[in-house]
């Protein structure tokens, strides 16, 4: 008895045994393949693969490994019956399907790809991954219809509503069906949102971030019946899309209808995405209904900081005073917090041009902080504004005992205003040292620029300095355009130049485009011109519309400028463009 027992087990041994060695041995040639494809020895990795699926021929990572490596060797049709083995011992294997119609596709043929779709679809009908598959390449072959017959008959057959439904949006907006496309999305979104990121992922990944869909796609979202999951959705969606104010509408809805910390946690939410979308109306009001809801006094006081910032944002100065001097008596006596504020408060008085109320609280401020670092621009905020306001002698009054680089700007448009050129080449050189990055590039080329221009060009662009360094650059940018027309000989071309620059680096790219437009159209013959219509032309050459454009201002510069020193990049900046665009 002893012994039969002894018998069975080394039986029932052996097959076990058999199977370990086969799998180490298919391990060990899988290594082998991958050392040899990296070397490329494409035919000998071939070799060790075709030895592991002799062994092994279920084995799903040599048949991937041994598909690249005939792909790659051209001859991918000898996968075929590698795969055929696979699908005789398990015909629903999603892989090996796959891999069948998938190199029927690439030999092109059509026919025997659609027997193969075929057979999947009759061993597995009531799953969506054969209709998505075929579907795919019917789509990428440009054959919409049939990708749609494919997922239509995914759809019947699986029996759900929502089946397919975003492999068939994805198709419509292939074919500009736009209209089909938001209906199949909101389909795949969900009666709770459940599919909202696949879709978020789709529209993110469209060449316009899906412009052509979002807005209805936010409508259907919430026509009844709707929820608050698909609400929430379309919040997130017109956010992303930067409509600001259908996402505050909808998000005022939302937050009605939650109490607590849900209502905490989704403003929290509303808030940070906004920040991170540049939407700073939305964020603001996030904010402030976050600080309606309490909280410890330094969470409020961290809120009540960055409302301030937001309302700079939105130019809404007033508000932002306000804040700040909300925030003033929030914070401690001699305290850093409450200088930042204070400082901060005073510059937005003055530039609101309340000129006497900033002048008294600067007082009171350097009396409070003798030696803060923030009296510079405290200083030059208020000596700005009576520049603005035309009293050169309350704006020199205001420096009085204040040096640093933003004064040093004051200084010199208060030259400027006195027709002292030298002395305001000196306080803006003087300056440049201390600033930093595109800023510092611009005061020097202030500097530079001043030894070509009137009187009335050097104000004009000691003003422009100042707004922008005080986040206003586009009304200094509007200011020289309209400053440039009033200006004798060639001298706008000087002040357009400088209104393009700054446009540029404050990210106008509008305004920088007509600026140098006007060098061009007006001043065709001043040294600024060559710069501007090179200029030009790279910012034509990323648009398809306008190559044709592009072309012509580099031509224009060639032809007309020989001498220029732009000459090599303009012929670089043509040959890039050659053939991208027709001739007419």
């Amino acid at each position: 008895m002893k012994g039969a027992v002894l018998l069975t087990g080394v039986l029932l041994a052996m097959p076990l045994a058999a199977s370990a060695q086969r799998a180490a041995d298919t391990g060990q040639w899988m290594r082998d393949a991958v050392a040899r494809e990296s070397a490329g020895d494409l035919a000998g990795a071939e070799v060790l693969l075709r030895q592991a699926l002799e062994k092994s021929p279920a084995s799903l990572s040599a048949i991937l490994s041994l598909e690249r490596v005939l792909k790659l060797q051209g001859k991918p049709q000898e996968l075929i019956p590698v795969v055929e083995k696979l699908l005789a011992v398990d015909p629903e294997s999603p892989v090996g399907n796959q891999l069948l119609v998938r190199t029927y596709a690439s030999m092109n043929d059509l026919e025997a790809m659609r027997k193969a779709g075929d057979a999947w679809i009759r061993v597995t009908p009531k799953l969506e991954t054969p209709y998505r598959e075929m579907a795919r390449i019917w789509e990428a072959r440009g054959d919409y219809g049939r990708a749609i017959q494919y997922l239509e008959q995914g759809r019947s057959k699986v029996g759900r509503a929502d089946a397919l439904a975003l492999e068939l949006g994805d198709v419509y907006v292939a074919m500009e069906e736009y209209p089909r496309a938001v209906r199949e999305y909101e389909r795949a979104i969900g009666p709770e949102a459940r599919g909202f990121t696949l879709v978020q992922r789709r529209l993110a990944a469209l060449p316009d971030g899906g412009a052509q869909l979002v807005p209805r796609l936010i409508d259907m979202l919430l026509k009844s019946p709707t929820s608050l999951s698909r609400r929430k959705a379309a919040t997130q969606l017109a956010i992303d899309a930067g409509l600001g104010d259908r996402a505050e509408q909808i998000a005022r809805a939302n937050a009605a209808e939650l109490r607590n910390l849900e209502r905490q946690s989704y403003l929290v939410e509303i808030a940070r995405r906004a920040d991170g979308a540049q939407l700073p109306k939305l964020a603001h009001w996030a904010y402030s209904e976050l600080i309606k809801l309490g909280g410890n006094a330094d969470q409020l006081l961290a809120l009540r900081a960055r409302m301030a910032e937001l309302a700079l944002q939105m130019g809404d100065t007033a508000r932002a005073a306000e804040t700040y001097r909300a925030l003033e008596t929030s914070y401690a006596p001699g305290s850093p917090q409450r200088r930042q504020a204070l400082a901060l408060r005073i510059q937005l008085t003055a530039r609101e041009g309340k000129l006497q109320e900033a002048q008294t609280a600067m007082r009171e401020f350097r009396q409070e902080f003798a030696d803060a670092p923030e009296l510079d621009e405290v200083a030059a905020a208020v000596a700005n504004g009576y520049l603005d306001a035309g009293e050169p002698e309350q704006a020199e009054a205001a420096l009085i005992g204040v040096s640093g680089p933003r004064t040093g700007l004051a200084r010199s448009r208060i030259a400027l205003r006195r027709g002292d050129i030298p002395q305001a080449k000196t306080a803006l050189l003087g300056s440049a040292p201390l600033l930093h990055g595109a800023e510092q590039t611009e005061t020097i080329r202030l500097a530079t620029a001043l030894g070509r221009v009137s009187r009335e060009g050097g104000e004009l662009l000691g003003r422009a300095v100042a707004d922008a360094a005080s986040r206003r650059a586009a009304e200094a940018v509007a200011s020289l355009v309209a400053g440039a027309e009033k200006l004798p000989g060639s001298e706008g071309a000087i002040i357009l130049e400088f209104a393009a620059s700054i446009a540029e680096r404050s990210e106008l790219p509008e305004e920088a485009e007509k600026a140098r437009r006007l060098i061009v159209e007006k001043y065709a013959t001043t040294a600024e011109a060559p710069a501007a219509l090179l200029a030009l032309a790279r910012t034509l050459s990323v648009r398809n519309e306008t190559l044709e454009e592009a072309r012509q201002y580099l031509e224009q510069l060639i032809l007309e400028h020989p001498r220029s020193a732009l000459l090599p990049q303009a012929r670089q900046e043509l040959d890039r463009l050659q053939g991208r665009a027709p001739r007419t």
